[in-house]
This record gives structure tokens, C-alpha cells and sequence, in this order.
């Protein structure tokens, strides 16, 4: 199998345990930290990339297109995002698996096609070490929540929305943008990203919200435009 670790620190040290140890796993290592991949690097002997794990030449560097699995490790949940989304839409791997710090962020990450989201990094190693196939790991729910819908809005030429930044949007506290995607981009809002003709927007809102949410975005409510 071959498998490509990203960020992370005891974490990483965990994970490559399980896998560095059977002769049949290719393994490349991406940390941006430059001690923890020269540490790895001598420790594991693998390939250590020191590069951010969220940006593209990262990938093209550690030729990794067409692998197994890509695990994302790393502090911030949108940079596991993103770090997923790229792995699989853009290199074309085929599987994902990521830890969040924010247990609401599990079905979300879910909906939005990475495999497998769990909360607790410790969780997600013994689950590894608990598997005698690899495989069975992408078949396993961690911490579904019933009480999130994700909303995709496909922004039209006519949504008022168009040319706004987030910041002046004044999206109601109901719901929160989790990204938008810009054909070939992935972006995680921020306070000035713009939102354009064409976008597609995923909010993320609990369900009795989310008729409210689109008819803002589409400018049916009497609060918005104002």
C-alpha cells in the first residue's frame, strides 16, 4: 500500500508505528516542521518531505500521485481539509482520513467526501493498530451528528451574494460557510474571500435552518441586501 502522512507530531510517531513496520507499505512522510521531519527521516529511514502539507507544489515535490491513503494529522482542521481535498480531487488518491480538534467538524468533513473524520487522534491509531485490514478502516462512522445539515449553494447570476466578501455578508448566526469551492479550488473562508458567479458554497446549519440560510444567500429574505 502506499500511503502518504502528513503534519502531525507524537501523532505521526504513533501512526508510522503501525505501518513502517510491514515491508509491503510504501511510506512518504510531508512536515513542515523541520526538526520533526529530519527526526522522522532518521528514526523510520522513509522519505521525509519538509514542505506545507496544504499547498499543491508540496505534492508535485513528493510525487505521490495515485497512492492508497493520505492521513492529515496537522493542528488545524481546515488545513486537514484541505489537505485532503487536494490529496484526493487533485492527485487523485484514493482514500482520506483525517483528525479534527472540533467534533462538529466529523460528519461535515464526511459529507464533504473525506473518508473517514475522527476527533481524537488517539482514537484514530487504535483503530489503526485494531485492524487487520487497512481497508475495513474506511467503512468505520466516528461521532455522527444528526444535528447538522450541510446546504451545497450553487451561486447564480443572479444572487445578490455576488462580489461580496464574507465580512460584509452578514450571514445570520444560524449557519456557518465551511467552504466554498471555486472550480479547481478548494477555498476555507475567511473574513475578505469574495463570493463569485459559479461558486459552489456548503454552509453548514442545523436543520431547521437551512430553508432561512438559502433564501438569504438567494436574497429572498427581507434582511438581506440591506
Amino acid at each position: 500500500m502506499n500511503i502518504l502522512i502528513c503534519g502531525g507530531r507524537q501523532q505521526a510517531d504513533y501512526v508510522l508505528s503501525v505501518f513502517a513496520s510491514k515491508r509491503n507499505n510504501r511510506i512518504v512522510v510531508m512536515n513542515e516542521d523541520d526538526r520533526i521531519a529530519e527526526r522522522i527521516s532518521e528514526h523510520y529511514d522513509l522519505p521525509v518531505i519538509s514542505s506545507d502539507p496544504t499547498k499543491r507544489y508540496s505534492f508535485e515535490i513528493a510525487d505521490i500521485t495515485n497512492f492508497d491513503l493520505v492521513i492529515s494529522l496537522q493542528d488545524s482542521d481546515a488545513d486537514n481539509f484541505v489537505t485532503c481535498k487536494l490529496a484526493k480531487e487533485v492527485f487523485h488518491i484514493k482514500k482520506a482520513i483525517c483528525t479534527v480538534s472540533n467534533p462538529n467538524n466529523v460528519e461535515v468533513f464526511q459529507k464533504l467526501g473525506i473518508d473517514v473524520a475522527i476527533s481524537d487522534s488517539y482514537l484514530l491509531t487504535q483503530k489503526i493498530k485494531g485492524e487487520s485490514d487497512i481497508e475495513s478502516i474506511f467503512k468505520t462512522s466516528s461521532l455522527e451528528n444528526d444535528k447538522i445539515v450541510i446546504t451545497e449553494i450553487k451561486i447564480k447570476e443572479d444572487f445578490w451574494c455576488i462580489g461580496k466578501s464574507l465580512k460584509d455578508l452578514g450571514l445570520p448566526k444560524t449557519g456557518n460557510i465551511t467552504c466554498i469551492f471555486r472550480d479547481p479550488e478548494v477555498i476555507i473562508p475567511r473574513g475578505d474571500a469574495i463570493i463569485s458567479l459559479g461558486d459552489m458554497v456548503v454552509i453548514a446549519s442545523a436543520p431547521e435552518h437551512q430553508e432561512e440560510l438559502v433564501k438569504f444567500m438567494k436574497g429572498e429574505l427581507e434582511d438581506a441586501q440591506k
